[in-house]
């Protein structure tokens, strides 16, 4: 299954892209996604573990499954002073 992901923030520098499409196998979940993204960007997978998955309008639990023309987006941590 083919899924986007989109990159907001900081996560776009550590993907290197805004957006980037990920091939899965079939019953993928969110962290699927996101060991595919650190397997492939060194700067994202040091940093994998302080990222959100939203879906829609709401974050979602890495663990829920993926579907086939899905639309993800990396969530960093942000701060303010």
């Amino acid at each position: 299954m083919r899924v986007t992901v989109e990159c907001y923030g900081a996560s776009s520098r550590w993907c290197g892209s805004d957006a980037i499409t990920l091939d899965l196998p079939d019953g993928a979940t969110g962290n699927a996604a996101l060991d595919a993204l650190a397997d492939r960007y060194p700067d994202f997978a040091a940093r994998r573990d302080c990222v959100a998955i939203a879906s829609g309008d709401a974050i979602t639990s890495p663990t829920a499954p993926l579907f086939d023309g899905d639309v993800i987006a990396l969530i960093p941590p942000v701060s303010a002073g």
